[in-house]
């Protein structure tokens, strides 16, 4: 049975916004993926000229795979709690 506030049914507010954060961290991770495989290339030739430049490749390298793991991480853990918590 579903409760109904204003003729509009309860549950449709929170299917609303799940959807809607699951559409936008959709489409977070497509665009972070073509950013960070670009990053990637560039630290890749960075490594190439020389130790100055490679050092500071080495660096961004930790950045980028840090900020991978979090942008991706944070939408799986968005996804499980949407799961568990059955919105």
């Amino acid at each position: 049975m579903k409760h109904v506030i204003n003729n509009l049914p309860y549950n449709d507010f929170f299917s609303n916004v799940s959807n809607a954060v699951s559409t936008f961290t959709g489409k977070l991770q497509g665009i972070s993926l073509v950013v960070i495989i670009c990053c990637i290339a560039i630290t890749g030739f960075m490594f190439l000229f020389g130790e100055g430049p490679s050092r500071t490749a080495k660096k961004w390298l930790i950045y980028i795979i840090t900020g991978a793991v979090l942008i991706f991480g944070a939408s799986t853990l968005g996804s499980t709690i949407k799961s568990v918590s059955g919105f």
